[in-house]
């Protein structure tokens, strides 16, 4: 098949792709264009709805539903480009700011590329995921061979793109892992520190987006047959996971807090002890240095007030942001299927 042609070809262009990008060929192709994700994203959905729609055409098939149901599929697929492409171009600019803070971190990036074993695994699982779909729906059974293969190519692509999906999302906390494990802690250079709140904000804005793009999309699959509950449970194997994955971003948060709040620690009772006790020699082992004979108690107490204030979250002064985008969408369709339930009762 066409897309088994450069399935392990080596980056060999004079503009290389971003690391991390390295899964499969043509979506390595894709990256090096240059172009935004949902540019891409968007000229995939119209060349695959073509592609599917066309080969209904064609083969004369006579189910008008199934047209709206290959858009929305489509859409699904296209929608998983661009979480694949948003989540590896973004985690490499958010890593090239972390280097010009802290260049010894350099060695990490190695992380982001899977092996060639691996890729190879994760075509063999999306085509084993593919056939299984298939099988389930009834395509097996379809006689119309242009149509089997385009069917088959398309549940092969999305299942595909989650698999690189998770595959990034997955080596991106191992490398945000590292990171949050090895940088330096430099506390009069905090504000360097809220580049690593980027991959979970970014996750978070592209997962409420996603979860708009399926749940619009089994809307259509269902023809609005299932009520807005129903829809929730059928589209648990998306939010679910999603939810868990946010969580997993505590874990390196969590490690960074415990290095920052050590480091303050230490600070402010350097600084506690020359203003309760006079005692100034061990200022000098602070980060005020030399100067520690030239501040006055007021200059004490500004520094220290300083120091208390800084944040040891990453995502702390964005946590609004969160919020309006993490709690309030899911919040809203919660309180939509509550009220549904009980208007449905109450009839």
């Amino acid at each position: 098949m066409w897309f088994l042609s450069d399935l392990t070809a080596e980056n060999t262009s004079s503009n290389p792709a971003t690391p991390g990008i390295s899964h499969w060929q043509p979506l390595t192709k894709l990256d090096r264009t240059g172009l935004p994700s949902w540019q891409l994203g968007l000229s995939t959905f119209l060349f695959l709805a073509l592609l599917g729609l066309s080969s209904l055409v064609i083969s004369r098939v006579p189910e008008p539903r199934l047209y709206p149901i290959v858009i929305a599929f489509v859409a699904i697929i296209s929608f998983f480009l661009v979480l694949y492409l948003e989540m590896a171009r973004g985690w490499y600019s958010d890593l090239l700011e972390v280097l010009e803070f802290d260049s010894s971190l350099i060695d990490v990036q190695p992380i982001l590329e899977p092996s060639k074993r691996v890729r190879w695994l994760q075509y063999g699982l999306a085509f084993i995921c593919a056939i299984v779909n298939m099988q389930f729906n009834d395509f097996i059974a379809v006689k119309i061979e242009y149509v089997f293969f385009v069917s088959f190519g398309l549940y092969w692509l999305e299942y595909i793109l989650v698999i690189f999906c998770i595959d990034v999302f997955f080596r991106q906390l191992l490398c945000l892992n590292e990171v949050s494990t090895r940088i330096r802690i430099s506390l009069l250079e905090a504000d360097h520190y809220a580049v690593l709140a980027n991959p979970m904000l970014r996750f978070l804005r592209l997962y409420i987006f996603g979860l708009c793009i399926i749940f619009a999309s089994y809307t259509v699959f269902t023809s609005g047959e299932l009520a807005f509950s129903a829809l929730l449970v059928l589209m648990m194997p998306f939010y679910l996971p999603g939810l868990f994955m946010l969580g997993l971003f505590m874990l390196p948060y969590n490690r960074l807090k415990r290095r920052i709040h050590v480091a303050k620690t230490i600070e402010l009772n350097h600084v506690y002890r020359a203003l309760v006790k006079g005692d100034k020699a061990h200022l000098h082992s602070s980060l005020i240095g030399e100067d520690a004979d030239k501040l006055s108690r007021v200059d004490l107490l500004y520094y220290s007030e300083r120091i208390g204030k800084i944040k040891e979250l990453p995502f702390t002064d964005r946590i609004r942001g969160m919020l309006l985008f993490g709690v309030l969408p899911p919040l809203t369709w919660v309180i939509a299927a509550l009220i549904e339930i009980s208007i449905e009762g109450a009839l």
